[in-house]
């Protein structure tokens, strides 16, 4: 009898023991869910202020399109206001904050996002009642015990143990251990899947940033194409116009026909150029078309002859995203090797080995002395672009003897 009521009494303890711990585990749970909503509307704050600044939009120019995209970009919905402050609204599903736009003073963005470190606060909390439940049945289970052996020990022979101490301090330490153990691998958890979430919004982030890079690019080249392109055309025709006049003397016809023919060469550049803005079209074309349409400009002047041998295999390896950037280096070499070269045959190559592809521009201009440090932006663009690519440029050049343009680039597995 008197074993029996220990054991209750032990069983009671523990039961205190266990309510004041689960309290201590509620308390911490709730503590970590503000925190975790604090953090979300932090994060999405400093993310809206980072694409505002790197949109330059005003306020007054936010229409719906815009409003779609920002909501897009952070995740959430965004709503512009003006003069009054809003206030932001919180519910178990989402969250919500209010932003005061810095460079606008009197503009307010409230900002409404689904809140995953909620869903990963409710996924802990069944986790822990479920904890909580087996604990519970282990506690109610060990004074039913205790009883039983209790029992059992008044019928022992004398010089028996009657106190099974020891395989209940065991039994009791391996649930503390399992307990610990599994708290910490739900908050491995937990903190792995808050990682993966703010790389997908930084991802969904960058590409959209990339696609408004690629858009403006495109509109910057219609719009030198209707501009300056239809300016030289009318200076042309200006030019055409005063050429067909019988009174011009000699040397001013001669000079004339020199501006026809550079304001022509120049004509063609801008044009090569433009292409070079719009990447989907060199991008979606195979290389060696490509290397044709590039080409071409410089055939239309007469006088240079150009070739190229280009090896399957070595072109092959090319990725089809990097064809723009490889033509911009091309382009600029033969471009040099043309006006201030004074070449008359260019040789374009291709080849390959194990691991690099090697495009080379060869040309017999009368060559340079390179210096360490080239004036101009030419061979500078070139150098940017091949580091860009992962590659290499080097130009060889001996006066008399041409020029030789090497760009080197990795071989990327398909993989």
């Amino acid at each position: 009898m008197n074993l029996t009521i220990r054991s209750l009494g032990l069983a009671l303890l523990l039961l205190l023991l266990f309510l004041g711990g689960a309290m201590a585990l509620q308390g911490w749970l709730a503590r970590e869910t503000r925190q975790l909503q604090a953090q979300a509307v932090e994060e999405a704050g400093v993310r809206l202020i980072h694409v505002l600044s790197l949109s330059g939009r005003a306020p007054e120019q936010w229409d719906e399109a815009f409003q779609r995209q920002l909501s897009t970009m952070l995740g959430g919905t965004v709503k512009l206001y003006q003069a009054e402050s809003p206030r932001g609204r919180n519910d178990p599903a989402t969250l919500s904050f209010v932003q005061s736009l810095p460079a606008n003073p009197g503009w307010w963005a409230e900002v409404q996002f689904a809140a995953p470190a909620l869903l990963r606060a409710q996924l802990l909390q069944q986790r822990t009642l479920a904890v909580i439940v087996v604990l519970a049945l282990l506690v109610i289970t060990v004074p039913v015990l205790l009883a039983l052996i209790g029992a059992r020990g008044t019928n022992l022979p004398p010089g028996a143990t009657r106190t099974p101490w020891a395989a209940t301090r065991a039994q009791a330490t391996g649930m503390a251990h399992f307990a610990k153990i599994s708290h910490e691998r739900t908050t491995a958890l937990a903190q792995e899947q808050d990682a993966r979430v703010r790389a997908e919004q930084d991802l969904q982030v960058n590409r959209t940033l990339l696609g408004h890079s690629v858009d403006s690019r495109i509109r910057l080249g219609r719009e030198l194409h209707d501009n300056i392109c239809q300016t030289l055309y009318a200076v042309c025709l200006t030019l055409e116009s005063v050429q067909k006049k019988n009174s011009l003397v000699p040397e001013l016809k001669q000079r004339v026909d020199q501006c026809m023919t550079e304001l022509r060469r120049l004509n063609q550049e801008v044009r090569a150029y433009l292409q070079d803005l719009e990447p989907a079209q060199v991008n979606g074309q195979n290389f060696a078309s490509a290397v044709e349409g590039m080409l071409a400009p410089f055939l239309i002047e007469g006088g240079v002859r150009i070739e190229h041998r280009l090896d399957e295999a070595a072109v092959a390896h090319i990725p089809s995203h990097q064809s723009a950037e490889i033509m911009s280096i091309l382009r600029e070499a033969v471009s040099n090797g043309v006006r201030h070269g004074r070449a008359r045959r260019i040789t374009i190559r291709a080849g390959r080995n194990e691991q690099e592809v090697a495009l080379a521009v060869q040309d017999d201009g009368v060559g340079f002395a390179p210096l360490p440090h080239l004036s101009g932006h030419g061979l500078g663009n070139m150098h940017a672009r091949a580091a860009a690519l992962g590659g290499s440029l080097r130009v060889e050049s001996t006066p008399g003897k041409g020029t030789r343009v090497l760009l080197t680039l990795p071989v990327v597995s398909a993989a």
